[in-house]
């Protein structure tokens, strides 16, 4: 990337149906998902028949009754990957699944908070709003962009009803909330959940498109960088 994050994160999330309370520490040493230090060292928030959440020293695991949500903040992303894949694949291939997402989240900081500003108007422009941009000011003291999505729908060579939506946003994680630049990728893939081999099929399309997905979030990420670099070089 051109510039290092100053907090980087991969997460999976997967919907269908999904039994919360069998999803502790114990049970991923149980099966050989995880090293029993690592489960043993766990910090879990809740295990309940409506909602299980944990974290290691590199993954955070949140399931409710339909939705299975795994996120890593460390290299190599890819553990991410054998992880859930495994799960669903060797011990829970039953489980009903209908969708699933690989989300790229990454917060950056920038020079100054007219370098931020001039991001935003790079991708949001006040022009076309006639004469309310006056209002907005030239130095984004006064306002301008704090949200932007733009979504592509049905991409190319997989199920239609996906979609790869991107968010740009201020930081109010980094920077004091002003230098930062938050940048969010949700690639999201869906099938008709009606087959009874659905989640197998499912599970299938997330390990191939795994990294894939990563290397084109990678690459929406570098170029909103590049805005910032760009302007200074």
């Amino acid at each position: 990337m051109r510039i290092e994050p100053e907090i980087s994160g991969v997460n999976a999330t997967l919907l269908g149906t999904f039994n919360p309370a069998i999803f502790t520490p114990a049970w991923f040493v149980l099966h050989n998902l995880l090293p029993r230090g690592t489960a043993e060292s766990a910090q879990l928030t809740v295990a309940h028949k409506q909602v299980t959440a944990f974290s290691t020293d590199w993954l955070r695991l949140e399931v409710t009754s339909n939705q299975f949500r795994a996120e890593t903040l460390q290299a190599p992303n890819i553990r991410l990957r054998d992880l859930v894949a495994t799960v669903f694949n060797k011990h829970l291939h039953h489980t009903p699944l209908t969708a699933f997402g690989i989300n790229r989240r990454v917060h950056f900081q920038v020079s100054s908070p007219a370098e931020r500003d001039r991001i935003g108007r790079t991708l949001a422009p006040v022009e076309p709003w006639g004469a309310w941009r006056d209002e907005l000011g030239s130095t984004g003291e006064h306002g301008g962009m704090t949200s932007l999505t733009m979504t592509q729908v049905n991409p190319k060579g997989r199920p239609r009803g996906g979609c790869i939506n991107v968010k740009v946003e201020p930081s109010q994680r980094i920077g004091g909330g002003q230098l930062g630049v938050f940048v969010e990728v949700n690639d999201h893939y869906t099938i008709d959940g009606s087959s009874p081999e659905a989640g197998n099929e499912l599970i299938r399309l997330f390990e191939e498109n795994f990294e894939t997905s990563l290397s084109r979030s990678d690459a929406i990420v570098d170029h909103i960088m590049s805005l910032r670099v760009n302007r200074e070089g």
